[in-house]
C-alpha cells in the first residue's frame, strides 16, 4: 500500500485497537475525532455567509497537501472506471474542483443543500476550466427522497458530522454507489491550531475556554458497517508548517481566531478578551503582524468499497 506526503495509512479498521488519541504519531488508532467549528457540510445548520465561504477556501489553501494526498489515494483505490463522482458537502467546491482535476473523464456533481454554496462552486467550476463536467445538486444526504446515484466514487470531507440523521445518510451514500463503489470519508481530528510556538500554549487555553478541546465528530466505523459497506481503511493526515503571516495563512489564522472568540470571549479574563481581538483583528497586535505562523492539524481519511 502506498503513502503520500501527509497521509499514513493505518490498519483496516476491523484490525484496529481502540481508544487511543488521534493525531499522535505517524499511525495510530482512532478514538472519536474532533470536528472544526464549520465543515463544508451536506448543508449546514449555521450560516453560509462570506465569512464561511472565505475561511473553506483559505482552509483549502493552507491544507492544500492533505486534499491533494487525499484524493491521490481515493484515486488509487477506485476500483473500476470512474465516470461519476459525487461531492458530498461540496462547500465552495475545492474539493469539488479538486476531484474533476484527480479524475479527468469523471463528471462530478457537488451536493449541498445551500444554494449559495453551490452557485459559488459553479463559477470556481467556470474559472478553473472545468465547467464542463461539474454539474450541482441542492440536496440533503439524510433525505431519503433524493437519489443521487449511480456514482462510481462517493466524497464527503468534512460534512457527515453535520447531518441530521447518520444513520440515513450512510445508507443513502450506499446505495447511491454501484457494487465496487469507493465511499471516502474526511474529517477533521480536532480544530486547526495556527498561532506560533511562543503562544501555542495560550492557544489551548482560549480553545478550552470555547469548549473547543474534546473531540466531538464520530468514528463513522459503526455507521460504515451497519450500511452494508466492507471494513474500512482509515489514514492520517498531518499538516505541520510555518508559514508567512502576512499571506494567506495569516487571514485563515485570523479568520479561525474569529471563530474562536465567538464562543471564547465570555469565559476569558479581560486581557486574554483583548489580546484575542487583536490577533483576529486588522491593526496592531494582528496576527498578521507576527512573522511566521505554525499551522497544525491532523485528518482521518476513511475508505471502503460498496460490495
Amino acid at each position: 500500500m502506498s503513502t503520500y506526503p501527509g497521509l499514513t495509512p493505518d490498519r483496516p479498521h476491523s484490525d484496529r485497537g481502540q481508544g487511543a488519541e488521534p493525531g499522535h504519531g505517524p499511525a495510530h488508532d482512532h478514538g472519536p475525532p474532533q470536528a472544526h467549528g464549520h465543515a463544508h457540510g451536506h448543508g449546514h445548520a449555521h450560516d453560509h455567509g462570506s465569512f464561511l465561504g472565505r475561511l473553506l477556501e483559505l482552509d483549502a489553501d493552507v491544507h492544500a497537501d492533505m486534499l491533494t494526498a487525499a484524493t491521490a489515494r481515493v484515486a488509487e483505490v477506485a476500483e473500476g472506471q470512474v465516470r461519476r463522482v459525487l461531492d458530498i458537502g461540496s462547500g465552495v467546491g475545492t474539493g469539488t474542483i479538486a476531484l474533476a482535476h484527480r479524475f479527468p473523464e469523471a463528471e462530478i456533481v457537488a451536493v449541498d443543500i445551500s444554494e449559495g454554496m453551490l452557485s459559488q462552486v459553479r463559477d470556481r467550476a467556470q474559472a478553473a476550466g472545468v465547467g464542463d463536467r461539474v454539474t450541482t445538486r441542492r440536496a440533503d444526504i439524510a433525505a431519503s427522497d433524493d437519489d443521487l446515484g449511480p456514482a462510481d466514487v462517493v466524497w464527503a470531507s468534512a460534512s457527515l458530522h453535520e447531518t441530521s440523521d447518520p444513520d440515513a445518510a450512510f445508507g443513502n451514500l450506499f446505495a447511491a454507489l454501484r457494487p465496487g463503489g469507493l465511499l471516502a470519508v474526511l474529517e477533521m481530528d480536532a480544530a486547526p491550531r495556527v498561532l506560533p510556538a511562543e503562544l501555542a500554549d495560550w492557544e489551548e487555553q482560549v480553545r478550552a475556554a470555547g469548549g473547543g478541546t474534546p473531540a466531538d465528530h464520530p468514528d463513522w466505523t459503526e455507521q460504515i458497517a451497519t450500511a452494508g459497506f466492507e471494513a474500512p481503511h482509515t489514514y492520517s493526515l498531518v499538516t505541520d508548517l510555518r508559514a508567512a503571516a502576512d499571506g494567506p495563512a495569516g487571514e485563515y489564522a485570523a479568520l479561525e481566531l474569529q471563530r474562536i472568540g465567538a464562543r471564547a470571549l465570555p469565559s476569558l479574563e479581560q486581557k486574554d478578551q483583548e489580546t484575542l481581538r487583536a490577533l483576529a483583528g486588522d491593526g496592531v497586535g494582528s496576527v498578521r503582524e507576527l512573522g511566521e505562523l505554525w499551522i497544525r492539524g491532523t485528518r482521518t481519511l476513511w475508505t471502503t468499497h460498496r460490495p
